[in-house]
């Protein structure tokens, strides 16, 4: 059976416009939503190519996001924001994706407060509001993945900073250092995030003129059905969250390793993601042994927190940047009624393949090296690239549709997803 994504045709409504518009006639709504969804997905894979500096290579595609939001309202700016990241995951794997995703998730309400003309005290507690509940998330995630719980992190905490007789230290001491240093951070972020959008979006030019795009290259040869994937990919995750016993331990490094031979990841993204897996495991493992956790379990944590990573890379790299797109747009028509699900699946679909993109990453590396790292400069220099590089990904064509097969290989590497989970309940039996 042969499966063609279809692709829709562009919008060409006109939206309202928003305060602090230029005069004149309104750009084509669509057009102009789709090149800030392509400003910001290529300074996403810039940051994250470049992870020195990913703060301040993340800050353009964030003011790529709240001009869309200042432009075209919060849920067509979060729709812009989400086609960004998943457009971005696809191209790179979820490889350091967290820090451009602080921007995605703030962008869009700060571009629809300056809009509404909001005071900067009330954009910056929005922003900083927001930058705390994600690290929040993260911290807890982390915890409990890699340190078993709350007890693990205090323990490590007082075997890193007992030594200094200087830090707080039991439950309540741990507590309030971690939260005090992450509030630190969120409110520096916050101060230079808000400063360079107000200046940004009030210092935008007033109009850019998009580039024609190339013709779409020819439909790729069938491959994997990445849905197919996806679903044996899901099903690993979920074991590995519930348990990290032996036995589903082995079941899941069982079923990877007959899945790379069935779907083989890319060589480069596989190498990419083995690397992580390690660093990851290594940190996690002397986490452990430092908190004094036990060395039996904290290899365990070690073990699983490796397996994730690699489960995520061999998806990564058997789909692809388009089997990902069909993946990700699947997930969005289930959420079709949705306002900001249509949004991001339309932006999704139009968006430029990875080259162009990779590419428009590197431009934005090299505009900002030379750069002084303030809010003022870092403003200037990327306004200007930011409304150009949006007139061209408007102007750009969609890829072509990709022609896949749902082959036996898929149906049996979703079979073979009976590994982990007869693994689980073998645990639980």
């Amino acid at each position: 059976m042969t499966l063609s994504r279809r692709r829709t045709p562009r919008d060409v409504s006109r939206g309202p416009a928003s305060p602090g518009d230029p005069p004149g006639p309104r750009p084509d709504a669509h057009a102009e939503a789709l090149g800030l969804a392509h400003v910001a997905t290529a300074a996403f894979v810039g940051a994250r190519v470049a992870p020195s500096a990913q703060f301040w290579l993340s800050l353009p595609g964030g003011v790529a996001l709240a001009r869309a939001a200042q432009r075209r309202g919060l849920g067509r700016g979060y729709g812009a924001s989400l086609a960004a990241t998943l457009q971005g995951v696809a191209i790179l794997g979820p490889l350091r994706v967290n820090g451009p995703l602080t921007q995605a998730i703030s962008a869009p309400a700060l571009g629809r407060l300056e809009a509404r003309g909001a005071p900067v005290a009330v954009q910056f507690a929005a922003c900083l509001a927001l930058r705390l509940l994600h690290y929040a998330v993260l911290n807890v995630l982390a915890v409990w993945l890699l340190l078993g719980g709350i007890d693990g992190y205090v323990r490590t905490y007082e075997a890193t900073t007992g030594w200094a007789g200087v830090l707080p230290q039991g439950r309540t001491g741990a507590l309030v250092v971690g939260i005090a240093w992450q509030l630190l951070w969120a409110a520096f972020f916050s101060v230079v995030q808000v400063a360079v959008y107000r200046r940004a979006l009030r210092r935008w030019p007033e109009s850019g003129e998009a580039h024609d795009g190339s013709a779409p290259a020819a439909a790729p040869a069938g491959g994997h059905d990445a849905r197919a994937l996806a679903v044996a990919a899901l099903v690993a995750f979920a074991v590995l969250l519930a348990s990290t016993s032996p036995v589903v331990l082995a079941g899941v490094a069982t079923w990877l390793a007959l899945a790379c031979l069935l779907a083989r990841p890319d060589a480069q993204v596989a190498r990419v993601g083995a690397g992580l897996a390690v660093l990851l495991a290594v940190g996690a493992l002397a986490a452990g042994l430092i908190g004094t956790l036990g060395f039996v379990p904290s290899l365990r944590r070690a073990a699983r927190a490796a397996l994730l990573v690699l489960v995520a890379t061999w998806l990564r790299g058997a789909a692809g940047p388009e089997g990902m797109r069909d993946v990700f747009g699947a997930v969005l028509a289930r959420l079709r009624r949705l306002g900001w699900a249509r949004e991001a699946r339309a932006l999704l679909e139009g968006l430029d393949s990875a080259p162009r993109l990779m590419a428009a990453g590197r431009e934005l590396i090299e505009a900002l090296r030379p750069v002084r790292k303030r809010p003022g400069p870092v403003a200037d220099a990327t306004t200007g690239w930011v409304a150009a590089e949006a007139a061209r990904g408007a102007g750009g064509a969609p890829p072509a549709p990709a022609r896949l097969e749902v082959r036996r290989r898929d149906r049996l590497v979703v079979a073979l997803a009976a590994l982990p989970i007869a693994g689980l309940l073998g645990h639980a039996l």
